[in-house]
């Protein structure tokens, strides 16, 4: 690819004025301003890809009961930072790709070599009561905690 096909793709990343994302986090307040405190969530905004402490839109008072897992709509401001603006329809979900190796055309039947399906993207689940034992007891993991996994990797508990 030349030079200007990436500052071309670098330009249309650059201008993208809105996001469908899933959250990550429940809303906490983790941001300020020095005088204010803002609500943030962690936003799941593609097959790879995760804001992390994305503030929630001032006066916004739904947004701060958003469940993990919500469907938000991310909007950037003047300023190009990307704020929490309000619920979507649709989310970015976890995708499954299966590796296939094609060979060369040759003399023959050709032999294909399919394989193991791996998992992109982000998802969260809530941890049921019986499971706490698998994610280290009782009394380790707190209730009403989540596991936030990239593809099929646990990455975190919150």
């Amino acid at each position: 690819m030349s030079m200007l096909t990436y500052l071309v793709e670098a330009e249309i990343r650059d201008n993208v004025r809105t996001l469908v994302g899933k959250t990550l986090s429940r809303p906490q307040l983790l941001l300020t301003d020095g005088v204010n405190l803002t609500y943030a969530v962690d936003v799941d905004i593609g097959e790879k890809d995760r804001l992390l402490n994305i503030p929630l839109a001032a006066n916004n008072l739904e947004l701060r009961y958003a469940e993990v897992g919500s469907a938000v709509t991310l909007t950037r401001s003047a300023t190009g930072r990307w704020e929490v603006t309000g619920f979507a329809k649709r989310m970015p979900g976890t995708y499954t790709r299966v590796p296939v190796q094609v060979p060369e055309c040759g003399y023959g039947i050709p032999h294909y070599t399919i394989g193991t399906p791996f998992t992109l993207g982000w998802s969260i689940r809530a941890i049921p009561y019986g499971d706490f034992v698998e994610y280290g007891g009782y009394g380790v993991i707190p209730y009403g905690a989540v596991a936030v996994y990239q593809g099929d990797d646990l990455r975190e508990i919150r």
